[in-house]
């Protein structure tokens, strides 16, 4: 019964302060008015005969002359200047300030009894919520976070931290569902730049169609995922490794027969090859541009590594070949990585070496 009355007492409060406030912000908002009027009615800006003729304005000098008179008796300062008064003008900012400064810790004060009866109508429950990948939040007792105006706040902020940690759970498990191993090729041309010098623009760009249909065809033959294209070179998904491999070696032998038969502009097309796998959170409705993993860039960084018409993969990528046939052991490491070399170049002797 005592914490209801408590209860009661509070809420009794919060209405008397409400309206206190609105009772004394109006009043002193129409003092404001009343002084400001005074100050433009016996200024030289109008005609003051005439508006002390009007009722209202007649009021307005009954309210405020009195006051003005008994204040110049009070403050004994001189507020002429240019033969009219500035006094009710200084009155009337007085007052407005009073009037801001009122408003403004009312609304404090009314913002912290708000807060206090809302902990009071909290009652004590302890829940426990069951996330998505088994893990299980509880929530903050009520009784603890009622004991204060910070605890209940503290009471809110764990509140919402539970339901970003549900959610972060969620997100998690879908993410896990989408992860997946798969293979990746970048392929990109040999001095791209210098092929283009002084070439008509018109037969570059037929040379250059018909290469990436070359390699679309390719890409097709070997069930390729997806695709990331530049002006010169390409990030290309597969299923497999193996699959990704057989289309970089098909590449490089169909190479040499696109240069003979539809190059025209006099320099060879070179491509070199990067080859690698792993662990990535893809699903087709993310473009292949946006996907960010460490495995694409160790396949781009690979690309670059490799010699004019070859395929370097990873000394683990290449364990995973079923067909190691023609591919070396080079001497030198990418990221830190041991990588083998496969071009038309090397004899296609199988070997497998360490």
């Amino acid at each position: 019964m005592a914490e209801e009355a408590r209860f009661d007492w509070l809420r009794f409060l919060l209405g008397f302060v409400r309206v206190t406030r609105w009772v004394i912000v109006l009043g002193l908002s129409i003092l404001v008015g009343i002084f400001a009027l005074d100050f433009l009615i016996n200024s030289p800006l109008v005609n003051s005969v005439k508006l002390s003729q009007i009722s209202f304005f007649h009021y307005v000098i009954i309210i405020s002359e009195p006051v003005i008179s008994e204040l110049k008796t009070i403050i004994r300062l001189n507020t002429t200047s240019h033969d009219f008064d500035l006094l009710p003008l200084i009155v009337g900012v007085l007052i407005y300030i009073v009037l801001n400064f009122i408003r403004f810790r009312g609304l404090k004060l009314i913002a912290f009894l708000q807060t206090k009866d809302k902990i009071r109508q909290l009652k004590p429950s302890r829940s426990k919520v069951q996330s998505a990948d088994g893990l299980t939040f509880s929530s903050t007792t009520a009784d603890k976070a009622g004991r204060g105006l910070f605890k209940g706040i503290a009471f809110k902020q764990e509140d919402e931290r539970d339901k970003l940690l549900r959610e972060l759970a969620k997100v998690k498990k879908r993410l896990e569902k989408t992860k997946q191993k798969l293979a990746f090729l970048s392929v990109d041309i040999v001095g791209s730049t210098r092929i283009k010098i002084g070439q008509d623009p018109l037969i570059l760009e037929h040379l250059f169609r018909e290469y990436r249909v070359m390699l679309e065809g390719i890409f097709k033959k070997y069930r390729y995922r997806t695709a990331s294209w530049t002006p010169d070179g390409v990030m290309a998904c597969f299923p497999q490794v193996d699959l990704a491999c057989v289309a970089a070696k098909e590449l490089l032998k169909k190479l040499a027969i696109f240069n003979k038969e539809k190059n025209r502009i006099g320099f060879p097309i070179q491509v070199r090859c990067g080859l690698n796998a792993g662990e990535v959170n893809y699903d087709e409705s993310t473009p292949l541009e946006l996907l960010s993993s460490r495995v694409l860039d160790i396949t781009g960084h690979l690309q670059k590594a490799a010699l004019p018409d070859s395929v370097l993969v990873t000394e683990e990528i290449y364990h995973e070949l079923r067909d190691k046939n023609g591919h070396i052991l080079c001497s030198s490491e990418v990221d830190g990585y041991k990588v083998y070399q496969w071009s038309l170049g090397i004899p296609q002797t199988t070997s497998d070496t360490k």
